[in-house]
């Protein structure tokens, strides 16, 4: 089942890299980010011997995703306030 992911998690990348690529910079992380569990889950699914969701290899997929989550959030903020601040100037 784990091949249905891996199929989601690239259709996500490309939906919000081609559709909304134009509107925030947090697109390309989060783009990059859903690749990567694309891949991520396809290895877990395909690798026999080669368990990506036990053990240490877990906590690397939840450090990446938090980093990826707190990264996309800042400049989320940030592209926010600077819409935001030219509306003001207007």
């Amino acid at each position: 089942m784990g091949y249905v992911y891996s199929v989601l998690w690239l259709v996500i990348a490309i939906m919000l890299f081609f559709r909304f690529r134009k509107e925030n910079k947090a697109i390309y992380l989060l783009s990059a980010y859903f690749v990567f569990l694309s891949v991520w889950w396809f290895l877990d699914q395909f690798v026999h011997g080669l368990d990506l969701m036990d053990g240490t290899y877990v906590w690397v997929l939840r450090v990446v995703s938090t980093l990826a989550l707190g990264v996309s959030l800042l400049v989320y903020i940030k592209e926010k306030n600077k819409t935001s601040q030219e509306k003001k100037t207007e």
